[in-house]
């Protein structure tokens, strides 16, 4: 049958037919995408550019990295380095056949160091969306998780808190907390100064969610600053290590030491033992992270007593050529006496052989009022502001109405106030100046700070050198160092215990060299030594001498006592 000329039922026209159809369709179709494409690149393009930009760009938070912290001579104590959080979307997980495949999850958990169950465990529920498995991961292993191509592990930059000095400084130096905050030490002193905020920015990111065009910032973040801190970590690391033998040579149960510098009042080197190590926060344990130089106070002995012989000269109860009883007596029935007996002698006597009964006598004939004066002009009961939060103000009782003769008596050799090394050392500082006493820093300083007078620089200098008998001739032999003028004063106090006072001890060493220039002061405290030794000049004047020695080698510090001289 024909219809229009053309036989259907012939197969060769049927085929002609069905493929112009085709063809007529398929030109049909490629004129409207042609057209489409024409409409949308060419007569709206800004609608092809906001799909695109919908599913590459992205906004997302850049906080930078937290500020460093150096020593004196730029060495690093802390610092942020760059690492990865991980975590897992079980959902995806799941779909893509990656949680029943056991060997990839053995080897995710294996660079994670997970054990194996527990990401199993974590990511078992087939809903979930978020699970957190890992806080820092380091560059190289967050690679090896991205080499492994598999979805539903997610990894995101931070920063982890580096400290490379680790426990040498860890107590002065801090850490900080899962927040990123500082919560000892100058991470928490100078938290606000050190932290960064983030910026909030617009990106274009891949199908991996990396940053392929930074685009614009939507949020201006702050970057946190550098901390350069008035501490020599070449001492500072020798002083540690001296400490630390001592403590654990003495069986003690703790120790510190401040070395500072006399004319800027920089502190050098302040140490802790025992201390921690901040880079392993799983064996943290927050008993030692205080920094005991500033938190910890104790009755100073004997190291008060140029203080308080300050004050009787000024008073005029005293002067150097009074000679004393220094037999043992009673006050308000208990004894008063010396470990090194002698039956009298003058006020430098009583320095350089540390005679409590002297020192007692002078006391009781002052009062506690012009004593305690005098210990508050030299930084007693007052933070020394050296800009470490947590630092105590100490104990000088000078609110206290009543005081009873033992209790003066005793005061003229250092119980019924108390006192931090930091204090102390300042103190020793201001007796170095000549009795002018300078604020003491924690950061390093670009000009020599003003000092203020607190004490007669005449009766001052009568001291140092009265000082320096206690460690040429008297109880501070041990702090001795070979060609170099030393003075100090030794300390040996009981510690207090309920309703009085125990049979233990704290061992304290002060003092400053060379005299004829003085550079540096020093404090070392040995609280509680057990081993039997316990006098401040046996069980803290080594470490003194050692500390104080290498201070002087290092900064060339001449020596002022002659070849033949004797110690």
């Amino acid at each position: 049958m024909n219809f229009n000329g053309a036989d259907f039922r012939h197969p060769f026209r049927a085929g002609i037919f069905r493929l112009t159809v085709v063809w007529l369709v398929v030109a049909v179709c490629f004129c409207y995408v042609v057209s489409r494409l024409l409409w949308i690149q060419v007569l709206h393009p800004e609608r092809l550019l906001a799909e695109g930009n919908a599913r590459v760009v992205r906004s997302y938070n850049f906080e930078p990295p937290r500020g460093l912290i150096t020593d004196r001579n730029g060495e690093i104590l802390a610092i942020s380095v760059p690492v990865q959080t991980v975590d897992a979307d079980p959902k995806i997980l799941h779909e893509n056949g990656v949680w029943n495949d056991n060997e990839a999850m053995h080897r995710i958990a294996d660079i994670l160091d997970l054990d194996f169950k527990e990401l199993k465990g974590k990511t078992a529920e087939k809903k979930r969306r978020y699970v957190h498995l890992k806080h820092y991961l380091d560059m190289e292993k967050a690679n090896e998780v991205k080499s492994l191509g598999r979805g539903g592990i997610l990894l995101h930059d931070s920063y982890r808190r580096m400290y490379p000095t680790g426990a040498e400084s860890a107590p002065l130096i801090g850490i900080l907390n899962g927040e990123g905050e500082g919560v000892y030490g100058i991470e928490r002193s100078f938290n606000r100064y050190l932290t960064s905020s983030a910026s909030a920015r617009l990106a274009k990111k891949d199908r991996f969610d990396r940053i392929v065009e930074n685009i614009s910032v939507l949020k201006n973040g702050t970057q946190g600053g550098n901390l350069m801190l008035s501490v020599d970590m070449r001492l500072q690391s020798y002083a540690y290590e001296k400490l630390a033998a001592a403590v654990e040579e003495n069986q003690a149960d703790n120790g510190t030491a401040v070395l500072m510098s006399v004319k800027t009042g920089e502190i050098l080197a302040m140490v802790s033992y025992p201390s921690f190590d901040p880079n392993e926060r799983k064996s943290f344990d927050s008993t030692n992270a205080a920094d005991r130089a500033v938190t910890d106070i104790f009755e100073p002995g004997s190291t008060v007593k140029p203080m308080i012989a300050l004050a009787a000269l000024a008073a005029g109860t005293s002067d150097w050529t009074k000679v004393y009883d220094t037999r043992p007596f009673k006050v308000d029935g208990k004894m008063v006496r010396d470990s090194h007996s002698m039956d009298s002698g003058t006020l430098l006597d009583i320095i350089k052989y540390s005679s409590n009964t002297g020192m007692a006598h002078i006391s009781m004939a002052t009062g506690p009022a012009k004593s305690l004066e005098q210990l508050r002009r030299f930084g007693f009961g007052s933070r020394t502001e050296s800009g470490i939060i947590g630092e105590n103000d100490g104990r000088l009782n000078d609110k206290r109405k009543f005081w009873s003769e033992i209790d003066i008596a005793t005061l003229g050799f250092g119980y019924g106030i108390a006192v931090t090394n930091l204090q102390l050392t300042s103190a020793y500082a201001t007796m170095a100046n000549g009795g002018v006493r300078v604020p003491v820093s924690i950061l390093r300083l670009s000009q020599k700070p003003k000092g203020m007078p607190v004490a007669s620089y005449k009766d001052v200098r009568r001291m140092i050198s009265a000082l320096e008998t206690v460690v040429a001739e008297g109880t501070g032999g041990k702090a001795a160092i070979s060609r170099y003028r030393v003075a100090g004063k030794t300390g040996t106090a009981k510690m207090a215990v309920r309703g009085g006072y125990g049979n233990s001890y704290i061992g304290t060493f002060a003092g400053f060299a060379p005299l004829s220039d003085p550079r540096f002061s020093m404090v070392v405290v040995i609280k509680n030594p057990k081993a039997g030794k316990f006098y401040g000049g046996t069980v803290a004047g080594p470490v003194f001498r050692d500390v104080m020695s290498r201070a002087l080698q290092l900064y060339n510090v001449a020596p002022d006592r002659g070849l033949d001289e004797k110690n």
